[in-house]
């Protein structure tokens, strides 16, 4: 076959068709990107709006909590907690005493001063003492009272003898004399001794 001939009446011979299949690959590419960018966008303006609508939830939400606490704060504010604290503590405190022993507390007491000491007055309050490391084992406080005792002994040496018989006793502990006055010895009146000591209603000493 023959080879055709050039049409001598035309332009030069142009092969558009690469062209033609790069722009239209190009065109559809633009198409494409195009549709995932709006589809991006409108989710994103989608994803917002959501957020938008939940902070919004949640401001709501904390503003009730926020007037919620108002309101409970200013119910509080009608009672005397203080009040009612020191009278829940003072209630507890007249409980103890009730369960407490007098009639052990008594015979301990007189097993424990000397014969020649008279009491004259009393007075027993409870506290908490903190437990020191060479005391026995167990919780870091315990229960202790605290009594003050105002006696008459008729010896010069009663405040010593005094002092010697509760470090001594295992219920009794840390006596501290606070006032001593009276009398020699032999006198009819006795002297004065006032003395406060730490009772405890279980044995701690050995």
């Amino acid at each position: 076959m023959a080879a055709p001939r050039p049409n001598l009446a035309r332009r030069p011979f142009v092969d558009t068709r690469p062209a033609n299949l790069v722009a239209a690959l190009l065109l559809a590419a633009a198409i494409g990107l195009t549709i995932v960018s709006v589809r991006t966008v409108r989710s994103y303006v989608e994803g917002s709006r959501t957020s938008r609508e939940a902070i919004a939830g949640l401001r709501s939400e904390i503003g009730r909590y926020e007037q919620a606490r108002r309101e409970a704060e200013a119910k509080l504010a009608r009672f005397d907690l203080a009040g009612m604290r020191a009278g829940s503590e003072e209630a507890n405190a007249l409980a103890r005493l009730r369960t407490f022993s007098w009639t052990r507390f008594l015979t301990r007491l007189e097993k424990t001063l000397p014969n020649d000491v008279r009491v004259v007055s009393m007075g027993l309050s409870r506290e908490k003492e903190k437990k020191s490391s060479e005391r026995t084992a167990g919780p870091a406080e315990e229960e202790a009272f605290a009594l003050s005792l105002s006696l008459v002994s008729r010896d010069p040496d009663g405040m010593p003898k005094l002092l010697r018989a509760f470090y001594a006793s295992p219920w009794f502990d840390a006596p501290t004399p606070l006032s001593e006055a009276g009398g020699e010895q032999g006198s009819v009146e006795g002297r004065s001794l006032s003395i406060s000591v730490l009772y405890r209603d279980r044995e701690v000493k050995p």
